[in-house]
């Protein structure tokens, strides 16, 4: 039973189902093929000793503990997700590591009444792209925010520059019933892949000085075809209709990944492109 204020209501029952569980089992791969994207995302912010920094969708907590090894013990980082199992887990590895500078809050970011005028700046990795009302969710981290507090996150770029998930999941329709992707702009995976939607929702929320930088790499998806197949069938948009699918299905599934992979595998691995948007501003 959630108690918190919600205005996303699918989100809340999507990352506390099936998706949830999925994110806490395969943290360690997650970690690694986000990792890049994380710590780029944090140069922007270049978080300083004794700030307090509001990270929105932290999931199991990896970049949280790296942003409070960046601000010490006498800064402070404010966790917010929405998805109650990523957040239990980031919880205990906070806990594991006496990471005192951390607190950790259930919320739907969009509506939650963070402390006006607290932070030092807003923080995430790839936890922004899904808000019904992205307008009043960064109106809102706008609100919580100092003067002359600043953002930087991390999302996802043009879905034609991300093969990493597009070709596993074209793949994957000729045995699963991949739901649709969201209209152009709709919340979702790839809500701010175009920049003008970016400078939009952010200007529109009060925030300025809007910077977007393109990260693209070529990134691993896996030791081997095999191990890309079973990781991206539980991660991407394929998970919850692979997860309730038989196992024969399953099996022919993850068959036609693999060969869908194939082109892309050498001796570093399943290597594919991925592309994002660095984003920065400032509350004036």
């Amino acid at each position: 039973m959630f108690e918190f204020p919600t205005a996303n209501l699918d989100q809340q029952e999507f990352w506390n189902d099936i998706k949830g569980k999925l994110w806490v089992d395969l943290q360690p791969e997650i970690d690694a093929m986000l990792g890049p994207f994380g710590e780029k995302a944090m140069e922007a912010l270049n978080p300083q000793p004794g700030e307090k920094i509001l990270e929105i969708g932290c999931g199991t907590g990896t970049m949280t503990l790296a942003l409070a090894d960046r601000v010490k013990t006498t800064g402070e980082i404010r966790a917010a997700d929405i998805s109650r199992p990523m957040l239990q887990m980031a919880i205990s590895r906070a806990k594991a590591v006496s990471a005192q500078s951390t607190a950790f809050v259930e919320a739907d970011a969009q509506v939650h009444a963070f402390p006006k005028g607290t932070f030092d700046a807003v923080f995430s990795r790839f936890g922004v792209m899904f808000f019904e009302d992205p307008i009043a969710a960064f109106r809102n981290f706008h609100s919580a925010v100092r003067s002359g507090g600043r953002l930087a996150y991390v999302c996802w770029a043009d879905r034609k520059d991300n093969p990493w998930i597009r070709i596993p999941t074209g793949a994957s329709k000729a045995f699963l019933e991949i739901p649709p992707p969201p209209e152009d702009d709709a919340p979702g995976q790839f809500a701010m892949e175009r920049e003008a939607r970016v400078r939009e929702i952010l200007g529109e929320a009060g925030w300025t000085s809007i910077e977007l930088e393109r990260f693209d790499i070529d990134h691993s998806l896996g030791e081997n075809v095999i191990d890309a197949a079973d990781f991206i069938s539980q991660m991407g948009p394929m998970s919850e209709p692979f997860a309730l699918a038989d196992n024969e299905t399953k099996k022919q599934c993850l068959e036609v990944i693999q060969k869908a992979l194939k082109p892309y595998e050498g001796p570093t691995g399943v290597r594919m492109r991925f592309g994002t948007w660095i984003v920065r501003a400032l509350r004036s």
